[in-house]
């Protein structure tokens, strides 16, 4: 009998062992499948990285500079970014010497394509194309109107003024920094100064 019994707990024991055994290779593939599932959802987060404009750096933006500046003598880069909206591969937001504003486009191989004029970044001009930016004889004559009344400011831009109320506008920023509108006539006479952030 004690044979018996052990014979039968001898098998009860295997049993065990290999069920034991079964249950940790059942185990095993869910294991495996958390394992490789992970590297997946770590590279959703790099796929965000396209679509928008980046701040050129190194080698990129000294040619993109040098290009710019070659063209636009005495001129101040303001910012220099890659173009995702197809018209170029870099464009540069720049402030001529005459202190008007222009955004430049270049192609992959810095070639100049396109400037144009306007507030910095060209694309919030696009709209005011009724209001040109003011060159030779005219912009000198409203500069000096302009300083003459505005000691020690900077003229960022000058244009036509197209609604009727001037003949001309520049955005200034006075010597404390802050920002105004001044309007003239014909004459280069100014009729008003609106204080307030560039663009009125």
């Amino acid at each position: 009998m004690n044979q018996v019994r052990k014979i039968a707990a001898g098998t009860a024991l295997l049993g065990a062992i290999i069920g034991g055994g079964a249950l940790t290779a059942a185990a095993l593939p869910a294991n495996a499948a958390t394992t490789t599932a992970s590297p997946t959802s770590s590279t959703t987060p790099n796929s965000q990285t396209h679509g928008n404009e980046t701040a050129l750096t190194g080698d990129t933006a000294d040619k993109v500079k040098a290009a710019v500046l070659a063209a636009n003598s005495g001129a101040t880069v303001d910012e220099m970014t890659t173009e995702d909206d197809g018209s170029a591969a870099y464009e540069a937001h720049i402030t001529k010497s005459d202190g008007t504003h222009a955004t430049v486009k270049l192609d992959a191989n810095y070639a100049i394509t396109a400037t144009e004029s306007g507030g910095h970044g060209g694309h919030g001009r696009h709209g005011n194309s009724n209001e040109p930016t003011l060159t030779g004889d005219t912009a000198d004559k409203v500069k000096a109107a302009v300083l003459a009344a505005n000691s020690g400011a900077t003229v960022d831009e000058m244009t036509t003024e197209d609604d009727g109320s001037a003949a001309y506008e520049a955005h200034i920023t006075k010597s404390d920094g802050t920002r105004a509108t001044v309007k003239l006539d014909a004459n280069y006479a100014i009729t008003a100064t609106e204080t307030g952030g560039h663009g009125h």
